[in-house]
């Protein structure tokens, strides 16, 4: 008995799988050029990072306050998938309120213009308070932060007297479930001082979606029908 070469097999097995999980970049910007009416807030300013592969420009300074993004006439989609770079700057204090080193809760959060929450957490830059953001309800400061002490933001400590570099980015990701063309992201500080003390930016905002349907996995189909009439008949 003749066997079907596996080649063919192969080939559908691969196809079908990436074509359908094949992401679609809807939006991103890196903000090293001027923002569009897309934002809400459009100021713009550099890092003052002390080491030699020099400044980033970042969507910012923040503090108590919503900065939203606002997209149109997006292409189908059943999901969409939402990757940005949160700069916490200066002394962010966690979980501190009601504990022996309070200065308030400090907390960022992320939200879909509907209502749906995607991020609601405190963060801390130093206070040993903690912090809610991590796998635990309290955890150390820092936890899942991508770079510390990297931005070159200072913070003066007037009870200390001493002035430190204090910051923080974290790599955040978020997946949700989507339908629409029309699309509001809102990127919310609260419980903040004001922004010598405390403050946050964005940067390396993307947006992707999984298409519907796709010219490249409905091939991947049709090789598949096509590898099992194949063996059928042999």
């Amino acid at each position: 008995m003749k066997t079907t070469p596996p080649v063919l097999f192969l080939s559908a097995a691969l196809l079908w799988p990436a074509a359908s999980a094949h992401a679609l970049v809807l939006y991103e910007h890196d903000f090293q050029s001027a923002v569009g009416a897309e934002w809400s807030h459009a100021i713009r300013m550099d890092t003052p990072t002390p080491y030699p592969f020099g400044a980033r420009t970042f969507l910012g300074e923040f503090g108590n306050e919503t900065v939203s993004l606002t997209l149109s006439g997006l292409s189908a989609h059943k999901s969409l998938a939402l990757e940005f770079d949160l700069y916490l700057i200066r002394s962010w204090d966690g979980s501190s309120s009601g504990t022996a080193f309070d200065y308030g809760n400090d907390a960022f959060k992320v939200s879909l213009g509907d209502g749906t929450v995607l991020l609601d957490e405190t963060f801390s830059n130093g206070n040993p308070a903690g912090q809610s953001y991590g796998p635990l309800p309290l955890n150390p400061y820092h936890t899942g932060a991508s770079e510390t002490y990297s931005l070159g933001f200072k913070f003066y400590d007037g009870i200390q007297q001493t002035s430190q570099v204090m910051d923080s980015v974290y790599r955040l990701s978020f997946a949700f479930a989507s339908n629409s063309d029309l699309l509001t992201l809102n990127f919310t500080g609260h419980g903040l001082q004001g922004l010598a003390d405390e403050s946050w930016g964005l940067d390396n905002v993307r947006v992707s979606a999984v298409p519907e349907a796709s010219s490249a996995a409905l091939m991947g189909l049709g090789l598949f029908v096509l590898a099992w009439r194949i063996r059928r008949r042999r």
